[in-house]
């Protein structure tokens, strides 16, 4: 068997330390140069306060129009709501679904 090595242990010391004090200036460096967060408090001024729009009025909505026409019955049968009844468009029950 062979014991000995070709590289004495010194050499081997001081390239592990160099090594190490490399990647710990490296990573030092890359520390310093991240962008600092900001609190978003800072970056958003207040303005004043909005005026609900078109899309937004206040009160009932309209009932019709294109998502209320999302292609569900418009008559019987419907199945039976979860608590066990029918809802007031479909008053009949029958054979577990509810009809107009």
């Amino acid at each position: 068997m062979w014991y000995g090595s070709s590289v004495p242990k010194v050499v081997i010391l001081a390239l592990v330390l160099l090594a190490l004090v490399t990647g710990t200036f490296a990573l030092r460096v890359a520390w310093e140069r991240l962008p600092e967060a900001e609190a978003q408090g800072q970056i958003q001024q207040p303005g004043p306060i909005q005026v609900p729009g078109e899309i937004q009025v206040p009160g009932p909505q309209q009932q019709a129009g294109q998502l209320m026409n999302a292609g569900g019955p418009t008559s019987g049968p419907i199945p039976i709501m979860p608590d066990g009844s029918c809802p007031i468009e479909f008053p009949v029950q029958r054979d577990g679904a509810c009809y107009a």
